[in-house]
């Protein structure tokens, strides 16, 4: 470094520092986020400083209510507002814009504290442009590299107009280099937007043309808690892309009478690539900001997703760390692997590793209780469009024995089934976190006992496995994920429009003489390879229609379902309607490879 410079430097920060000992101060903070606040106390006590810092909730008249004190301590105070917006969550960022607004305007009246914020400018580290449509155009700005990353810092003109805050100004004109210093031409105006939203309190938006998506979601919300109330239904999608501009899923949880609240989750489509990321940053933030006023959700409880991609990647999203999978074990009378015998996925408060004992919320579907997680995972721990699809489960699931339920995520389908009667359920999966939140489902609604067994293991080779085994299922139920690449598969991946054969034919030969299976997949794309599956002795039967729910019917492609069955090769070719040549082929390519093959006696019999 420049010895001479940091000299100038500390000698600076002395004068600075003896100017302002006569001076009383006081720095007031707060966060939306009550993690990041109890981070702050800890590290202002370790420095030695916690006497130095007031916290307040993030609310303005709490915040003023803190700065009495300042205002009142003789002669004229000065000060200034800073935010720093390069960490904030985008769920959050709407609180922070809308207290930002509150500080920077003030307010008239014989309130001091108010009218000493009128006085105070605005000083912003930001790494987009969400403050700039908030507050205005700022009076000056420097470019910036916190942690390594570009962002800028703004300076905004104080309510009356002033921009200094006294000696020592932070942002002061001649402490920027030339080359980075931006000065703004343009008055300094706020960017919001007020909105009526029709109970009496106005909301400011980024957007003017978000007063469409306002009126359009009281419009729909309205219709869909009819629907609910009148369905019994507790947890529905709100709001589906219904205005192009305004892409985004907008779905409404409702607690059990044990967890009771109401929880949104906002979750962004992408937006097409000709349309400018700043502008679809704003919408989304004017979504969040109205979003919980409407449905009337405490905005402490709306999760933002920023994208919908499909249960792919790792599974469903984040996964947690672990082993190869093995070999599956034996379901019938042993189980594949306990809680206390899987590996530990860590010890971290900000993982599901200790899914099985973490309080989290409690939603109710069908008569059963789900735990719900909106924090960790791009899901929630229930696919809500499948709701028709589990009361199927039910439905078919009443008079069998046997519950196969394979890539089973937290098996809300195996508590459907065993809600049923079955008498013995198999739920797979490759996360032992989720085959822990699949258990706390089925303790949590009763169903315990060594006839529920949970298997950890890669689902394709599991099922190689049990084809050389006599255990047979008469319901199965597969929702797979569109792409997954987890490390816990080895060098395979698995892509279901790829490998959907495999698999179907697979599942198919673990079915009982009269069982059956429900297959499901989320890709939009999909397309059954139906005469190859047809030659393989499998036949489906397109159930999709029957099993989208209303709150899902702008999307009818949000899945695809099927009715699975087994029958010999030429009867399930002359089921979807093969020619005869074709048939008459692929059992003379059957018979030969029968020939060719010795007599396999561990293979089931019916």
């Amino acid at each position: 470094h420049d010895a001479a410079t940091w000299r100038e430097l500390l000698n600076e920060a002395d004068r600075r520092a003896e100017l302002a000992k006569g001076r009383v101060a006081r720095i007031v903070a707060t966060d939306p986020s009550g993690d990041a606040v109890a981070c702050a106390r800890r590290i202002l006590k370790a420095a030695g400083l916690a006497d130095r810092v007031i916290f307040a909730q993030p609310d303005l008249d709490k915040i003023s209510r803190k700065l009495m004190m300042s205002a009142c301590c003789g002669g004229e105070p000065r000060g200034f507002v800073f935010l720093d917006t390069t960490e904030t969550a985008i769920s959050k960022m709407s609180r922070v814009l809308d207290l930002a607004t509150s500080l920077h305007a003030g307010a008239c009246g014989a309130d001091p504290v108010r009218a000493m914020l009128s006085t105070m400018p605005t000083v912003a580290l930001t790494r987009d442009d969400l403050l700039i449509r908030a507050l205005g155009e700022p009076a000056r700005s420097l470019r910036v590299m916190p942690n390594n990353e570009e962002a800028e810092l703004a300076v905004f003109s104080a309510a009356n107009g002033a921009i200094s805050a006294g000696e020592g100004n932070v942002a002061a004109e001649d402490s920027m280099p030339a080359e980075d210093a931006i000065e703004s031409s343009v008055a300094p105006s706020p960017a919001t937007t007020l909105i009526d939203l029709g109970d009496g309190k106005p909301c400011a938006v980024l957007i003017p043309e978000s007063e469409q998506f306002a009126r359009r979601l009281r419009k729909v919300a309205k219709l869909r808690r009819k629907w609910a109330q009148r369905e019994g239904v507790t947890c529905y999608r709100v709001y589906d892309a219904d205005l192009p501009d305004y892409s985004a899923a907008i779905d409404l949880y409702e607690g059990s009478a044990t967890t009771p609240g109401r929880w949104l989750v906002i979750a962004e489509y992408a937006a097409p690539r000709e349309v400018d990321p700043a502008l679809a940053e704003a919408r989304l933030l004017d979504i969040l900001t109205l979003a919980p006023r409407i449905l009337q959700v405490d905005p402490d409880n709306v999760f933002a997703k920023a994208r919908i991609r499909s249960r792919g990647g790792s599974q469903y999203g984040k996964q947690a760390g672990g082993p190869n999978p093995g070999k599956g074990g034996k379901p019938r009378g042993t189980r594949g692997g306990s809680a206390s015998n899987r590996p530990s996925q860590g010890a971290s408060s900000g993982t599901p590793s200790d899914i099985r004992t973490r309080r989290l919320p409690l939603i109710e579907e069908g008569g059963l209780t789900f735990a719900v997680n909106f924090n960790d995972y791009l899901d929630t721990g229930i696919f809500l469009d499948h709701r028709i699809t589990r009361g199927l489960v039910r439905e078919h699931a009443r008079g069998k024995r046997f519950f196969l339920n394979l890539f089973a995520y937290t098996g809300t389908a195996t508590c459907y089934a065993a809600d049923a009667g079955v008498e013995e359920t198999v739920t797979v999966d490759l996360s032992n976190t989720y085959l822990d939140w699949a258990e706390r489902n089925m303790e949590q609604n009763g169903f315990v006992g060594p006839d529920h067994h949970y298997v950890r293991a890669d689902v394709m080779s599991w099922i190689r496995d049990m084809r050389q085994t006599r255990n047979r299922w008469d319901l199965i139920f597969c929702d797979p994920p569109t792409f997954s690449n987890s490390s816990k598969m080895g060098r395979r991946t698995w892509d279901v429009q790829r490998d959907h054969v495999e698999l179907l034919v697979g599942l198919s030969r673990l079915l009982s003489r009269e069982g059956e299976a429900i297959f499901s997949c989320n890709l939009r794309t999909f397309r059954p390879d139906i005469e190859e599956l047809a030659r393989a002795g499998v036949v489906l039967t397109d159930i999709t229609d029957e099993t989208i729910p209303e709150d899902f019917a702008r999307n009818k492609k949000i899945h695809h379902c099927y009715l699975v069955k087994r029958y010999t090769s030429e009867e399930a070719m002359r089921r979807i309607g093969m020619s005869e040549d074709a048939i008459r082929e692929r059992t003379r390519e059957l018979r030969e490879a029968s020939a060719r093959k010795p007599a396999d006696t561990k293979r089931f019999r019916r």
